[in-house]
């Protein structure tokens, strides 16, 4: 009986080093994350991050405190806070950092809209226009909101012109989708983390 006891024990040691390799490690707990928007050469505290136009990269765990942000030629020292997360968006050559809203609501999926276009109000709606999703997000800066598991149409607007349309969106309950406004149009990104 007793001879059994090693064997559980060698068979438990090859279960927990299998799932090692499954999973990300956690992050340390002072880490806050930060992804970069519409900036296809960009670091964050040393680490080389790409998101092509219009989109966001994957969030990076950076530790809490300042850390040294570049894109492009811009080069900026940013603060964060644990457990928070932050995309950084250009307006002109001013580097800012935005607080995200984060996904804690398992039964919704959550949208976040970025106007970084040049128009200085914008809304997201469905595409034709009838329902408002995200309203009032001024130039340089982000809204958020929660909505159901939903297949739809979704449009940019300033007033009632059209400045961007998505069709057939497949928004997924517990992800979070980044929607980010240029002058160019709109585009959609769902969010992700990496961890090393």
């Amino acid at each position: 009986m007793f001879k059994a006891l090693p064997v559980a024990c060698l068979l438990l040691g090859l279960a927990a080093a299998q799932d090692t390799g499954l999973y990300d490690p956690a992050p340390p707990a002072d880490s806050a994350f930060v992804r970069v928007i519409n900036a296809p050469t960009a670091t964050l505290g040393g680490k080389a991050v790409t998101a092509l136009k219009g989109a966001a990269s994957a969030y990076v765990v950076i530790p809490q405190g300042d850390f040294e942000v570049k894109l492009g030629t811009a080069t900026s020292k940013l603060k964060v806070e644990a457990g928070k997360f932050y995309s950084v968006v250009t307006t002109g050559s001013k580097v800012n950092l935005l607080t995200d809203q984060a996904a804690e609501n398992r039964a919704k999926a959550l949208l976040t809209l970025y106007n970084l276009s040049k128009n200085a109000t914008v809304d997201l709606k469905t595409a034709d226009g009838k329902t408002a999703v995200v309203a009032g997000v001024k130039t340089g800066e982000s809204g958020s909101r929660a909505v159901n598991g939903i297949t739809v149409d979704l449009a940019a607007f300033a007033g009632t012109k059209a400045l961007g349309t998505l069709k057939g969106v497949k928004l997924e309950r517990g992800n979070a989708y980044a929607l980010v406004l240029t002058d160019t149009g709109l585009t959609l990104t769902q969010s992700s983390t990496k961890t090393k």
